[in-house]
């Protein structure tokens, strides 16, 4: 029952999505009025990105939780019914998330190749990717060898009389066998190698000043007017609601 009722208060709310805008409506509907204003701008949060519009959440959350402490809802209600309302969210600082997204791509292509990538930015750089398939493939290889060579050395060399091929074939597994180890490790320091040389790029970008600013700036927006105005909403709804059955 109480889920039913928060996925019709979403729905509810997200009709009246234009009262989380300061901007006025138009003469067209709500939903025009949403595709009219956003469209432009890009709204939808990039993976990166989710883990700040949760802080900003939280950070709304802890801040608001003193304000009322005889609240109808907990603030872990609050924050499931925005999380769900996330795209909606999202939309009322539409202009100010695709500045930051441009100043922070063009601050990663200042600095070239070694930046982190993101979801719709795929690495196109010659080689990367048969570099990797033959990191995976390296060890399975060699690793298969190994386990037949042996296997089939010390087959033939139960037998009797013993082959001269099974000292050869234990040989050659066992060469495979420290193949292996070999390319295991390479592929082990290869890796943390990347995920060094990725996270200074990343610790580069985002402590460059133009960023941090586009950041705030975003994170402004969608404080002011995307999440305060829906939790005040759901408050309101909620109130009402319940107002309305101790009347009946």
């Amino acid at each position: 029952m109480a889920e039913s009722f928060m996925q019709q208060l979403i729905t509810s709310l997200a009709r009246r999505t234009p009262v989380l805008d300061e901007s006025p409506p138009s003469q067209s509907g709500p939903s025009d009025t949403i595709t009219q204003a956003h469209r432009p701008a890009k709204s939808h949060l990039l993976a990166e990105d989710r883990p700040d519009f949760e802080r900003t959440l939280d950070e709304v959350l802890t801040a608001e939780a003193t304000g009322h402490p005889t609240a109808r809802l907990s603030a872990e209600q609050l924050r499931t019914m925005a999380l769900a309302a996330s795209g909606l969210i999202a939309a009322t600082a539409a202009s100010e998330y695709a500045q930051y997204v441009e100043v922070r791509e063009r601050v990663k292509d200042t600095q070239g190749s070694g930046a982190p990538l993101t979801d719709d930015q795929p690495d196109r750089r010659p080689g990367t990717s048969l570099m990797a398939v033959l990191a995976v493939l390296t060890p399975v290889l060699f690793g298969v060898a190994a386990v037949i060579f042996l296997l089939v050395g010390y087959a033939l060399g139960m037998t009797s009389p013993k082959p001269a091929v099974a000292s050869t074939l234990l040989t050659a597994g066992w060469s495979f066998a420290a193949a292996t180890a070999a390319s295991l490790m390479s592929a082990m320091i290869g890796l943390l190698l990347s995920a060094l040389r990725h996270r200074a790029a990343y610790e580069e970008w985002v402590g460059n000043e133009d960023v941090a600013e586009a950041r705030e700036a975003w994170r402004q927006a969608l404080r002011r007017r995307g999440i305060e105005p829906f939790l005040r909403e759901v408050r309101n709804a909620v109130s009402r609601s319940l107002d309305q059955d101790e009347d009946l």
